[in-house]
């Protein structure tokens, strides 16, 4: 019995040393879908040429995501921040009066780029690159509805002094804000673009506007230091550590990043680090953590990770294969418990009822595909009259789970009444019926 005391306390006490420093259970990350997400638009459109850097944060049951969309290739042309909504994570619908930030003043140099984004309180608070892509400003700007925002007139943050790590080079990736303190991870580096060294370094703030860099006076900087740096020589991210999605835990922080070798040299890759305070990190011994491309992409931006239902979802820019390399497009991937989790499929399509029915203000819908397949979930009147399609797209095989806010496509509330939701995937079509009722108030 001694003994098996003994050994138990060993487990425990091991377990304790492995939470401690921060390591974590291996994450497996799977792409949700064969093809992007959210692609560049039509031609002549504001957004034909490129759409990167997405920031995605889920306010209740909504996916909202600002994104960085231009009228030409990659790092030409004007650079605006465009907005769209998802249920799904899969399917966006795009703000039909986008782009909703724009760079006109002087200094954004025609570029608003790589936003940040936190819902702070009822307000939504954004911080953006500006003066090139890559930026060397950060902007700020508020809003009430995440659409019409109210711009501060001058930078908030800039690049360092001459010699310094970030003395050409600084962009926005992560804000988080705690008891009362705004915390920036923030990407800086050194030119000339595009071989250039980039990491990550933190900024705290009051009040979103001044802010006060990291900076640890043991090392040569002048003004400020780098809390992630890049790799040794040899290794996965020597030349680049940038683009930061940081979550705050129970126990600190979780980063991912991207992280390159060279310019020349193959595409970058995700990597994975932990925290206790913010600022020293720990990078995963198993980095890269995603290595498995898209199967339309060849590079990696890490942008946006949320973490909700029991799961890691990611959304990130990518290359797509055949244009140059330069027409950004938005991926998503999603974390799996284990690698098994990957072979639980469903053997049939199918369509479950909704679930609550009766509802009043929301309801949530399912399906399964048992293979990829082009979907089509679709909301009609009892007299067959169309109201509202929730997604539209190709998917891959799995269980899916839509919700619907009673609206109709133009935003209007759907009557009480009787409905239909109709689901065509492949050659399969099924419908069911679902009742709203809604509660009058005294």
């Amino acid at each position: 019995m001694q003994k098996l005391s003994l050994a138990i306390c060993k487990l425990i006490l091991l377990a304790a040393v492995l939470f401690s420093t921060g390591l974590q259970a291996q994450t497996v990350w799977k792409h949700v879908t064969s093809q992007p997400v959210l692609g560049y638009g039509l031609d002549g459109m504001w957004d034909d040429g490129a759409v990167l850097w997405p920031a995605v944060i889920k306010d209740g049951d909504t996916l909202r995501m600002w994104y960085a969309g231009s009228d030409e290739i990659l790092g030409l042309g004007t650079v605006r921040i465009g907005y769209a909504w998802s249920l799904n994570g899969i399917g966006w619908h795009r703000h039909p009066g986008n782009p909703v930030l724009t760079a006109e003043l002087p200094w954004e140099e025609r570029t608003a780029v790589s936003p940040a984004v936190i819902k702070d309180g009822n307000i939504f608070k954004m911080w953006y690159g500006a003066a090139g892509v890559p930026p060397r400003l950060i902007g700020y700007a508020t809003s009430a509805n995440g659409v019409k925002w109210n711009k501060h007139s001058d930078p908030v943050l800039q690049f360092g002094p001459p010699e310094d790590w970030d003395d050409s080079i600084i962009g926005p990736g992560t804000i988080k804000k705690e008891n009362g303190v705004y915390k920036m991870w923030y990407w800086g580096g050194k030119e000339s673009w595009p071989i250039s060294t980039i990491q990550v370094g933190l900024a705290i703030s009051q009040d979103g506007i001044a802010w006060v860099k990291h900076d640890d006076a043991a090392t040569p900087f002048s003004s400020s230091d780098p809390v992630l740096k890049i790799g040794r020589a040899g290794e996965w991210d020597q030349l680049r550590v940038w683009s930061p999605a940081v979550l705050a835990t129970d126990t600190g922080y979780e980063m991912w990043y991207a992280g390159r070798a060279g310019y020349t040299t193959p595409p970058q890759l995700v990597g994975h680090a932990t925290s206790r305070d913010g600022i020293v990190w720990q990078k995963s011994p198993d980095n890269p953590v995603i290595e498995d491309r898209p199967v339309w992409g060849f590079s990696y931006i890490t942008s946006a990770v949320l973490e909700y239902n029991g799961f890691y979802h990611l959304w990130f820019t990518s290359f797509p294969f055949g244009n140059d390399g330069q027409r950004a497009e938005i991926g998503y991937a999603r974390s799996v418990s284990d690698s098994s989790a990957v072979l639980q499929l469903p053997t049939n399509y199918a369509l479950l009822q909704n679930y609550p029915n009766p509802f009043n203000s929301t309801t949530t819908l399912q399906y399964a595909l048992p293979e990829p397949a082009e979907v089509t979930l679709a909301i009609y009147d009892i007299l067959g009259r169309h109201v509202r399609t929730l997604f539209h797209g190709v998917e891959e095989a799995g269980f899916k789970s839509v919700a619907w806010d009673g609206t109709d496509e133009l935003g209007s509330a759907a009557r009480t009444g009787v409905y239909l939701y109709q689901n065509q995937a492949g050659g399969f079509t099924q419908t069911r019926r679902m009742v709203r009722l809604i509660q009058k108030t005294k």
